[in-house]
């Protein structure tokens, strides 16, 4: 009978020795049975996202996970966001991620994230979307989560050579950049002239907007600019799909994973209720895998962002509640899975330390479970624990083809 394979993603569960929880990380400290027994019916180990001592953002740490190596196809988190966004790029295309934003008349930043607006975003992306440039380059816009907007601009001999608008984190009270280009070529020149276009449009219909008109009357600062960043090309990636003939699923609240996912050929799957916080619904999402596994999906895929942010907030105690929430789903979904059958993986994407509050090059706990994988002894789950296993030093990468070399799908090398 073929079998199937669960892969569950702690976003940012890494972490180091933490004194609020008696020098221990929050994933050692919490109350974890369902992690642990799974990690005692396999292969674990510390593995490493992308290379040992290298931080990486949640888009690269996810690239690898799906078995891609960043370092070929990366080309910027713009065309992710696009993908998560719904927005089919194009040869030619060159994508941003945005915020929706606060700015005076002179083009300050007041508020980089508009009181992180979550209210009327999809109407006013809709205002910039379809908007045409001086030289007939098209403007795509697609709402976020919360303040966040992807933006694609859609024309003839566009470069991702620029400069964008963004000033950077914290730096309200600095002014717009205005776009420059990278290298010598008429294109980058050209495109870094079209964005400060648009960006000069999007000021007038934003500010009249309704929905700024409201938030006005309301007593909230207007989200009334889009500051443009990681822009980059189409990313050009084989798909899971095609190349190991697998049917593959994506659950989650994040709109990075769930555009890293579409873009690698899997079917997405978002729920209101899948929130990229720490109010999502833990349960809803393990009802949804088990669905999907039931339908005959190869491969599913459960994303979980809250333990990465407890860690930029610095709230151990909170990172602990959500790893004994992760548990609990987990064992629910173990109860419901025969492993002789079905493939049970955990990882992270990266390491997001809660005294560091930002992503780290630190190592991250992993495991492989099923009837017919290799064992070792295994005394608890996290960092300390599994320092011991067969998997420590691997990649994100060497882990994806792992998974995929017991469904039975990677082609033998040589004769």
């Amino acid at each position: 009978m073929k079998k199937q394979a669960l892969l569950v993603i702690a976003d940012g569960m890494g972490d180091l020795p933490n004194s609020e929880l008696n020098g221990q990380t929050p994933l050692e400290f919490a109350h974890t049975p369902s992690l642990a027994m799974l990690a005692s019916q396999g292969m674990f180990g510390n593995i490493h996202p992308v290379k040992p001592g290298v931080p990486v953002g949640t888009d690269v740490g996810h690239l690898a996970i799906f078995g891609y190596d960043p370092y070929e196809v990366y080309t910027g988190r713009g065309p992710i966001e696009a993908y998560g966004a719904g927005i089919d790029m194009e040869p030619g295309d060159i994508a941003f991620r945005g915020n929706f934003a606060t700015v005076d008349d002179e083009f300050t930043v007041l508020d980089r994230r508009a009181e992180r607006i979550n209210v009327g975003t999809e109407a006013l992306a809709a205002a910039i979307d379809g908007v045409v440039l001086s030289d007939g380059t098209l403007v795509i816009a697609r709402a976020l989560s919360a303040h966040r907007v992807a933006v694609v601009l859609r024309g003839k001999g566009l470069s991702a050579a620029i400069t964008t608008t963004d000033p950077g984190t914290a730096k309200e009270g600095h002014k717009i950049v205005e776009p420059a280009a990278l290298d010598a070529s008429a294109e980058a020149q050209h495109t870094a002239e079209l964005v400060w276009e648009l960006t000069e449009k999007i000021y007038p219909i934003l500010s009249l907007h309704p929905v700024n008109q409201t938030r006005l009357i309301n007593r909230q600062v207007p989200a009334n600019m889009i500051l443009l960043r990681g822009v980059g090309e189409e990313i050009k990636a084989p798909k899971i799909s095609s190349r190991y003939g697998i049917k593959g699923a994506c659950i989650a609240g994040d709109r990075t994973v769930l555009g890293i996912a579409r873009m690698a050929g899997l079917d997405v799957f978002h729920k209101p209720e899948f929130t990229a916080g720490f109010d999502t619904d833990f349960m809803a999402k393990a009802e949804l895998a088990l669905s999907k596994l039931s339908e005959g999906y190869d491969w599913v895929v459960l994303h979980v962002k809250a333990p990465d942010l407890a860690g930029h907030d610095n709230l151990p105690q909170v990172k602990v509640e959500m790893a004994e929430k992760l548990d609990q789903m987990v064992g629910y979904m173990a109860d419901k899975l025969d492993l002789d059958q079905c493939y049970i993986s955990y990882t992270s994407d990266h390491s997001t330390p809660c005294s560091r509050r930002d992503h780290s090059g630190d190592p991250v706990p992993t495991f492989v479970a099923g009837g017919d994988v290799r064992r070792q002894e295994l005394s608890g789950f996290g960092e300390r624990y599994v320092v011991h296993g067969c998997l420590t030093n691997m990649t994100g990468q060497d882990f994806f083809l792992t998974q995929m070399d017991l469904l039975g799908v990677v082609p033998k090398l040589g004769a």
